[in-house]
């Protein structure tokens, strides 16, 4: 009997009938064996194709509760009375994508350690020998804030005088009552359900 919680594991009766026949063949390919012998452009297009079929099962299922709530008008000729379906193919194809992703990462860290072990650690006298060039350089660049080599003074004619007082500023708010994009996304965003 195979472990359930094994991200290898056969696709469960459960996770066939919530996907289709495409999703379900990229379900398969995010398994191992399959997975491993993916090339880099494959994985990253497959990467894409889940993520694409994952955010579009969130929508439908965000949008199937709202009408099961009576929230939202049916889109088509009669409301959603559940999402649960929707759900569990998000969360399966969620899962795959997890899986998918921790395999470009697993590949990346191997050839990321790979690169850096072609080249040797610097020693500390290579890192104190930079140090001591960038802070050479530093101290012979003028710094702009200094005027002959002391701060500006505040009372210099050449000074610029800053922004202003706000008073001379004009607030630039809505007329009273009017919801412009700033005054609306918070409550948009207290309503959207998070996953």
């Amino acid at each position: 009997m195979t472990n359930p919680q094994d991200p290898n594991a056969p696709a469960t009766d459960q996770e066939r009938r919530a996907l289709d026949a495409e999703e379900m063949e990229m379900a398969n390919q995010s398994r191992n064996p399959a997975l491993a012998t993916l090339p880099d452009n494959a994985l990253s297009d497959l990467i894409q194709r889940l993520r694409a079929r994952r955010n579009r099962a969130r929508d439908i299922a965000d949008r199937q509760g709202r009408e099961a709530r009576a929230k939202a008008a049916p889109a088509g000729a009669t409301p959603a009375s559940r999402n649960d379906g929707t759900l569990s193919k998000h969360d399966y194809l969620n899962a795959a994508l997890d899986r998918v992703t921790a395999e470009r990462e697993a590949r990346q860290a191997k050839s990321g350690s790979a690169e850096a072990a072609d080249q040797p650690a610097p020693t500390q006298h290579d890192l104190s020998q930079k140090a001591l060039a960038t802070k050479t350089e530093n101290a012979a660049s003028q710094n702009e804030m200094m005027e002959g080599g002391s701060a500006l003074h505040p009372h210099d004619p050449d000074a610029s005088s800053g922004k202003g007082d706000m008073a001379d500023k004009a607030r630039k708010t809505a007329p009273s009552g009017a919801l412009d994009h700033a005054g609306e996304l918070p409550s948009r965003e207290r309503s959207r359900t998070r996953y």
